[in-house]
């Protein structure tokens, strides 16, 4: 899976082919749960902020078979409750979500222009997808597909309400199945979809204190902003189950905001943005570790207790510091609640967020000094561990529901920037589809707006280690993230080889 945004995406010129997906007329959908990052997303849309896409794009053999694409597309719909809602607006200014029944939906294709250059591919797609992809109305998703004689590519994007990163692989491995099995002229092959159907709605549960965790796996929204203010859900079907008051997890998270002074963490270094301003967006998509030094860090972590993930965090927060950052670095993390197999193969916005600390130059005991290389810089075995065990601790902080934690607090939090300085992790080799994606050319694309803050994707392939980096575009925030990113290369380099 190549991670990208769409200033960046390259799809090749053909004929365009879109879907209007509509409700047919006298049915009334039912409410659904929503989850905090929903509310905030849809308050957001409210108060005008740019539509937030994500689009999964991937190629298969030939011209486009119009019937079995549409057909693929009908059947993942089904599938799945998560492309089935719709944000509606409640009296005042709540908001919430419906869903349909597939039975309700009436299709219709458009055939669109045929492209001649990626640049017009790309314009024609991205407004599209701008204009079809608003969270508020059905469907806030695009189905599309791009015909060309000898190798064509399927399209679909969807309104941040409807995916997150994990379920952007869910959508091309089951949508490529499903495509091939029509275009055959044999029955669809709906046993993937029809498991989440039975179980996974819009959004997954609230994970349990003892829900099995998934290892090295951490996951970034798109594009995550905050709201003006963070509000708690209303009269929905099914809220989220709430820790004890006197849960020390719940405690964790208060002491971390007390501790920035009620306010959520920056990042440290500077990127030349003015408060209370933002710039258009400047995307960074470049390799951090080839696969032989990726396979070389992820020894050194196991060696030292650690995954991979808290490797890349430790290194990054020591190339942070080499720049006159500081040697405690404070960030937010998401993580996925998907506790089942059953959820695994979900499409929705299962997603919450955990904080974590990060110390640079973790204690190290004495006589350990000349083994370890403390105190040269060097990213240690101890940082690692350290780090992995700072990394597990924040991990154990997703049981804590989002709407408690503002719920309890003892003031409002304060939002020094509108976006949020957070760091993502996935392992794109342990998701559905992963053999394939190569092969099938498999994109993540997200909508390309505006920033004041540095957010970072980080993926790790059977090709290594890369890094999709959002920032403002902003003579200052390119020399400190190129800056940054090199030293980052050179710190796992360094620690692959040490």
């Amino acid at each position: 899976m190549r991670v990208l945004s769409a200033d960046l995406w390259e799809p090749a010129p053909g004929q365009v082919l879109t879907w209007d997906v509509t409700p047919g007329a006298g049915l009334v959908p039912e409410p659904a749960p929503i989850t905090f990052n929903q509310r905030n997303h849809l308050l957001g849309a409210e108060r005008g902020e740019p539509s937030v896409w994500i689009t999964a794009a991937f190629d298969v053999d030939g011209p486009v078979d119009v019937d079995a694409l549409e057909a693929a597309f009908r059947d993942l719909v089904v599938g799945h409750p998560g492309l089935r809602v719709e944000a509606v607006r409640r009296l005042g200014t709540d908001v919430g979500l419906v869903q349909h029944e597939p039975g309700s939906l009436v299709w219709q294709r458009h055939d669109g222009p045929a492209t001649r250059t990626v640049e017009a591919t790309r314009a024609h797609l991205v407004a599209e997808l701008g204009r079809r992809c608003a969270p508020f109305g059905y469907p806030a998703f695009l189905p599309a597909g791009i015909s060309r004689p000898d190798r064509s590519t399927i399209v679909l994007g969807m309104d941040h309400l409807h995916t997150d990163a994990w379920s952007t692989t869910v959508v091309v491995e089951e949508l490529a199945t499903l495509y091939a099995e029509h275009a055959r002229h044999a029955a669809p092959v709906l046993a993937m979809a029809g498991a989440v159907a039975a179980g996974a709605g819009a959004v997954a549960a609230a994970p349990s204190a003892d829900a099995p965790a998934l290892p090295d796996v951490l996951t970034l929204p798109d594009v995550l902003t905050l709201p003006d203010a963070l509000t708690l859900p209303a009269n929905d079907p099914v809220g989220p189950v709430f820790v004890g008051a006197d849960d020390p997890r719940l405690a964790t998270w208060h002491g971390f905001l007390r501790d920035q002074g009620w306010a959520l963490p920056v990042f440290p270094l500077p990127l030349g943005v003015p408060d209370g301003e933002r710039a258009p967006q400047r995307t960074v998509v470049r390799s951090l570790a080839d696969s032989t030094t990726a396979d070389a860090v992820a020894g050194r972590a196991a060696g030292a207790g650690a995954s991979t993930s808290a490797a890349v965090l430790a290194t990054f927060a020591r190339a942070v510091a080499d720049l006159g950052g500081p040697t405690v670095l404070e960030t937010l993390l998401p993580v996925h609640t998907r506790a089942d197999e059953s959820a695994r193969r979900a499409v929705g916005w299962h997603t919450t967020t955990v904080p974590l600390r990060i110390e640079v130059d973790a204690p190290v005991p004495a006589g350990a000094w000349a083994s370890t290389g403390a105190g040269t810089g060097v990213v240690t075995d101890m940082a690692l561990a350290a780090t992995g065990q700072a990394l597990r601790a924040a991990r154990a902080l997703s049981a804590v529901p989002l709407e408690q934690l503002v719920e309890t607090l003892p003031q409002p939090l304060r939002f020094p920037r509108r976006d949020i300085f957070q760091m993502s992790y996935l392992d794109y080799r342990r998701l559905p589809g992963h053999a394939a994606a190569a092969e099938r050319r498999a994109h993540h694309v997200s909508a390309a707006t505006r920033a004041d803050d540095l957010q970072i994707w980080v993926s790790r392939t059977d090709d290594g280690v890369a890094v999709r980096a959002r920032m403002p575009r902003t003579d200052v925030a390119v020399e400190t993230i190129d800056a940054l990113l090199d030293r980052w290369a050179a710190r796992l380099t360094e620690l692959a080889t040490g």
